[in-house]
Parts: C-alpha cells; sequence; structure tokens
C-alpha cells in the first residue's frame, strides 16, 4: 500500500551506503497498522455486503472462513475448485486491484491461522509441536536471570506478552501469567528504558512453563455456551456451590448435596478488603470439587455463585491484580489438572442466605433452614496467598 510522500521521507533505510525511500506502508507501528486496518476493514465490508462472501473472518492480513465440503466453486486464473466463499473472495480482490499468490490460498479440512492448525470438523484449535517449542524458548529467554541479565526493555516486556497472548488462543487458562509483568509495565513509555524482572515476574513465568510443558497443545472447542441453568441436578458430572465472606469467616454451600462448609478468617491474608475472602472462598470451592476425584467422582462442570461482583469479575476474565493473582494460579491449577470446566456468576446478596451464615458461625440459623444438612469445617488453599504467604 503507498503512503504519503510526506509520510515517506521518514521511511528511509541504508543499504551499503546508499539510502532508499520505501514508498509503502510498513508493518512496525502503530500507525501503520491503522492504515492497513482501515483498507481491510473496508474490503471485508465488501466482500460481506456487496459480494456475498460468507462467513468470512480476519486477523490482521490473514483472511480465512468455512463453508461445506461440497460447496466449491471454480476459479479461472489458478485452474482449480475453491471453496465458493474464498472463490468469490479471489474475484473480489481481482476487481479492486488486490494482489494475491496462489500458494497462500489454501484450503481443506483443517487450515493453518495465524500459526494455529484449526480442525472445524474436530472442533480443536492445535499449537504445532515447533510452535511449543519456540513458546518454550522465549520463556525461557525471557525468565534467564543470571548475573547482570535481570533487566528488559519496555519493548521486550510489550513483545513477550503479545507472544504469551497469541499463545493463550490454545491455553486460554494461562491468562493470570502476565498478571506481574503488565503491573511492572504499567505507566511506562520509553521503550528502551530497562524493566527489572523480579520474583515475581519470574514465579508467573515459571508457573506459565509449567503448564505448557504438560499440555497437549490442542484446544478443544464447546459447541454450546453453558450457564449454571443448564447443569443437571442429580448427575455426577455437574455440581455447583455458593460462596460467601464475611468478616470473621468464609462459607461454602453445595445445595445438591445439602453439605456447608465453613472457617474463621485465616491469618497471613490481606485484611484491608472483603473482596480477597469472598474470591478466596470461590478458589476453595473449585479445590473441594477437585478433590472429590480422591473418592472416584469426576466433577466436568462446576457452577460457582457470589454475591461478590468483583469476585465474580477476575474469574470470568482470568485478570487480576497480583495481590489476587495467586488465587486464581491456586484455581486453575485444579482445573487443569482435574478437567473441571467452571463457571462463575453472581447471585444476590438476598438469595445467599445459606452461605452468607456459614460465613459468619450462624450454624443453628444454617440447620433450621436446611434440615439435615452436613456441616464441616475446611481449610482454604493456602497456596492462593501466594508464595511470599502461603
Amino acid at each position: 500500500m503507498p503512503v504519503s510522500p510526506f509520510w515517506q521521507i521518514r521511511q528511509a533505510v541504508t543499504i551499503d551506503g546508499e539510502r532508499y525511500i520505501d514508498r509503502c506502508n510498513l508493518f512496525g507501528g502503530r500507525g501503520s497498522l491503522r492504515v492497513w486496518a482501515a483498507f481491510d476493514c473496508l474490503v471485508a465490508w465488501i466482500a460481506e455486503v456487496k459480494a456475498g462472501v460468507a462467513s468470512k473472518h480476519n486477523y490482521v492480513d490473514d483472511d480465512f472462513g468455512f463453508a461445506l465440503i461440497s460447496d466449491v466453486s471454480w476459479y479461472e486464473p489458478y485452474n482449480q475448485f475453491f471453496p465458493t466463499p474464498q472463490a468469490r473472495l479471489l474475484r473480489l480482490w481481482d476487481e479492486l486491484g488486490v494482489p494475491h499468490e496462489r500458494a497462500k490460498q489454501l484450503h481443506g479440512t483443517s487450515l493453518p491461522i495465524i500459526g494455529f492448525l484449526v480442525d472445524p470438523n474436530a472442533m480443536t484449535v492445535t499449537l504445532p509441536e515447533e510452535g511449543k517449542t519456540r513458546l518454550l524458548e522465549a520463556i525461557d529467554g525471557f525468565c534467564d536471570l543470571s548475573p547482570g541479565n535481570r533487566r528488559r526493555t519496555l519493548a521486550e516486556f510489550q513483545a513477550f506478552t503479545g507472544y504469551a497472548n497469541w499463545s493463550f488462543n490454545v491455553y486460554p487458562l494461562l491468562k493470570p501469567a502476565l498478571s506481574n509483568i503488565y503491573e511492572k509495565m504499567a505507566g511506562k513509555t520509553e521503550q528502551r528504558a530497562g524493566i527489572y524482572v523480579n520474583a515475581a515476574v519470574a514465579n508467573d513465568l515459571v508457573w506459565l512453563r509449567h503448564h505448557v510443558v504438560n499440555a497437549s497443545g490442542i484446544r478443544l472447542l464447546d459447541a454450546n455456551a453453558w450457564s449454571p441453568r443448564d447443569l443437571i441436578q442429580g448427575s455426577l458430572g455437574d455440581e455447583f456451590a455458593l460462596t460467601d465472606a464475611s468478616g470473621v469467616g468464609m462459607g461454602i454451600y453445595f445445595p445438591w448435596l445439602s453439605l456447608g462448609f465453613y472457617c474463621d478468617l485465616p491469618t497471613g491474608a490481606p485484611t484491608d478488603t472483603i473482596f480477597f475472602f469472598e474470591a478466596w472462598a470461590v478458589c476453595a470451592a473449585i479445590h473441594r470439587a477437585g478433590a472429590w476425584r480422591e473418592a472416584g467422582r469426576f466433577v466436568r462442570r462446576l457452577a460457582v455463585l457470589s454475591d461478590n461482583s468483583n469476585s465474580v469479575a477476575i474469574f470470568n476474565s482470568l485478570r487480576a491484580t497480583p495481590t489476587y493473582n495467586p488465587i486464581l494460579k491456586s484455581a486453575i491449577n485444579v482445573m487443569i489438572d482435574c478437567d473441571i470446566d467452571v463457571c462463575v456468576d453472581h447471585i444476590p446478596g438476598e438469595l445467599n442466605v445459606i452461605a452468607d451464615a456459614l460465613s459468619r458461625g450462624k450454624l443453628d440459623l444454617v440447620r433450621e433452614r436446611v434440615p439435615g444438612i452436613t456441616l464441616l469445617q475446611f481449610s482454604p488453599p493456602r497456596d492462593a496467598l501466594g508464595a511470599s504467604r502461603s
């Protein structure tokens, strides 16, 4: 894409002592990406609205889509059949003068998209082994804290987080690995300024590396999202819990099992906000479901209801400040190791009566409201406090 002469002068390069001007839009800056995105989005709109290209998606300069294997059309310039949406897009590019190469026009039952192998029939996204190796090498390189090597530039921080976020297409549960990195980057703008890689950043990346090494590199895509309403009472694979925390304790209530857990507020945790204990109670409920594997029960779907919106938010986004991040990592360890799909949702406080009573130690009220309930004390997972407190 040619750019304005006023911008071309900024794209001078020196090769063997000679000056050259690159007259085209170059990737490498936010401005160039905006120019490309504006153009490509216009082409995408024309393709969908005017040219009838169905199910088209794109990521930067990578266009992809899907169609039935029987839905093909002949494309004369390449002398072969293509999926009909792809053939229509190629014809549109010809009409608009968008250049393309035959070698890059791929199609099949699986397709490489932004470095992943996507199979819509098996509903899988796979990180190839060489991609997994490169990711581990990037983690190891960033974590190399040998003497005199504990600083990285802001540009290096940004490059690594971009690479890691790319991998989260296959490893979505590992997003908390970047919490301390984002904290270190916050407020900084000087690209070449050195940023100290502290123990918290290193610990998060060691955690990331552990799970990447042990993961298959294959993400199974669910055909349908689910909510707590979709759980089936009596199914061994489904369970739900209600959690709460107060100024004196924490409570977990499993209504279908008529089972309640309670404890006093543990020591060693932040005491300036109830939010920490609310999130910790959610984490403890996930650990409880994971522990049932030892008794032969394999919970596949677990819904946890909390009346604390902040707790719901961090579990749904998998993003938290470093204070709360160990809670997410502790819960995710269980979710991965026990293969539990967890949905954390909000419940109004006035409907969370039993978990609230458990958190306040009002056990007589609990027994009155739920006759025959089994009540047990519990200890929340200490690794949720982080390495410095646990």
